[in-house]
């Protein structure tokens, strides 16, 4: 429960291990400039490699990061750490070399492989020290925490017996007090004789005069504050404390993603869509003159779709249908083929020719790039369903697939696409990218869906 100082001690790890990146490239420059086996071509100055340090003094430690090294339980064997170390090291000798590859600068790939061997090594070695000094009793006399709890015995009684094993390891119990039958001055004395580092406050069963009389006594003593407010928890990543009308608020957020990745993702969004849609500028006008010239109608259909959080937009897609498909619907309900209130029928009457050749290798979504443009949509993300549909939905818990933009391309589309036959299936996929999202997985789900449009595999 009280984490506040296992993230500060993970922060400091991912400072150090930084740090070790550094010192890891330098060891790499002289290294390889000084390495008397082979006869290899002279290296460049090491001031040409200078600007390179703050980028993998980032690099590792982002990337160890996004691998689970430092997120709790951290790795508890040497070879679960080895590996997860060997794989973050690779990932960073991949990113490096990308980059440089990108910004066309000629370094060296030997130096840049050698960081990720040293680097590696020198973050082992650091995983294995402070691991070895965690067990010290030097160590946990100064990671742990010296406890007063604060409440109804009934209520102090049924958090202890809720902590876990680890949180019980980093806290030593000094007592209890109970503001509703004992004085304040006695709560002061017992800060004064037990050296209290934390006082954790139960709210339920303490009245708000006796609370903020014991938050205001912990303030003026300098002593830290943990507030059970007795709500139910949510994942520790999605609450947070913020400030609202001059009073601390608990800030519950719909999804585990940090709002630093969130936003991110929506600036990847906005230069990607944009470049994206330059680029497909003379495809897109070639798919528009095709459609008015084999079949009447325009070339663009718009339909109010549900965006984030069920808010109607307009979407854009290249009209693959006959100008009055939606007038014709209501007449193929009974051969619908989708389980739910979504509706899809194969081999669909309405849809032309040059239709069905762009819905296979999804060449009619490609207008939602303007959409992405907007902001209304992502590149990855939950496919938006139309208003009526979103409308008839059965489950509540459905409707946490709006949690997030829709987006051109998902779990879904690279997953059957149109041979899943049931909703429920389809929000699982969803449910599944929103609950376990990161920048990683919406670029594999990016670079999988180029096959599955050019082979048009699932689609109909």
């Amino acid at each position: 429960m009280i984490t506040h100082s296992q993230r500060t001690r993970s922060r400091f790890r991912q400072i150090a291990d930084g740090c070790l990146f550094a010192m890891a490239l330098i060891a790499a420059y002289y290294l390889r400039a000084r390495f008397p086996w082979f006869d290899l071509p002279e290296l460049q100055p090491f001031g040409d490699y200078l600007w390179l340090l703050p980028i993998v003094a980032l690099l590792g430690p982002v990337i160890l990061d996004s691998q689970g090294f430092y997120a709790p339980p951290r790795p508890t064997t040497r070879l679960g750490a080895f590996f997860i170390i060997l794989r973050s090291c690779t990932l960073t000798v991949v990113g490096l070399i990308m980059f440089l590859f990108i910004v066309r600068e000629q370094l060296a790939r030997s130096v840049i492989m050698l960081v990720g061997a040293i680097g590696g090594t020198l973050v082992y070695v650091r995983h294995e020290l402070t691991a070895w000094l965690d067990t010290r009793d030097f160590a946990q006399a100064q990671f742990r925490r010296r406890v007063l709890w604060v409440g109804t015995a009934d209520e102090n009684r049924r958090l202890r017996e809720a902590l876990t094993r680890i949180e019980r390891a980093g806290i030593e119990e000094t007592g209890e007090f109970d503001p509703s039958v004992r004085p304040l001055e006695e709560f002061v004395r017992l800060l004064h004789e037990q050296a209290v580092n934390i006082v954790i406050l139960n709210l339920a069963g303490v009245d708000r005069a006796q609370a903020s009389r014991v938050l205001l006594a912990c303030s003026h003593e300098g002593v830290e504050v943990v507030v059970r407010p007795g709500l139910l928890a949510l994942p520790s990543p999605r609450v947070t404390i913020d400030q609202f009308g001059g009073e601390a608020v608990f800030f519950f957020r719909a999804q585990a993603a940090s709002p630093v990745h969130l936003a991110l993702k929506q600036a990847i969004d906005y230069v990607l869509g944009t470049l994206l849609l330059i680029l497909f500028a003379p495809l897109l006008g070639l798919i528009a003159l095709v459609i008015r010239l084999t079949s009447p109608g325009p070339a663009l259909y718009r339909q109010t779709r549900a965006g984030l959080n069920g808010r109607p937009f307009a979407m854009f897609k290249f009209r693959s249908m006959t100008a009055d498909a939606e007038q014709q619907q209501a007449g193929l309900a009974d051969r619908n083929e989708m389980r739910g209130p979504v509706f899809k029928v194969s081999d669909d009457p309405r849809v032309t020719p040059v239709g069905r050749f762009l819905r296979r290798h999804s060449l009619d979504e490609l207008p939602q790039l303007w959409n992405v443009v907007r902001g209304e949509m992502s590149l990855v993300g939950p496919r938006p369903l139309p208003v009526e549909e979103v409308k008839r939905f059965d489950d509540d818990t459905h409707r946490r697939r709006l949690s997030v933009k829709p987006g051109l391309t998902c779990l879904w589309q690279i997953s059957g696409r149109n041979d899943i036959a049931d909703f429920t299936d389809w929000v699982r996929l969803d449910l599944a990218y929103i609950d376990n999202w990161s920048l990683w997985l919406d670029l594999k789900i990016l670079l999988a869906t180029v096959p599955v449009a050019l082979f048009g595999r699932g689609g109909r």
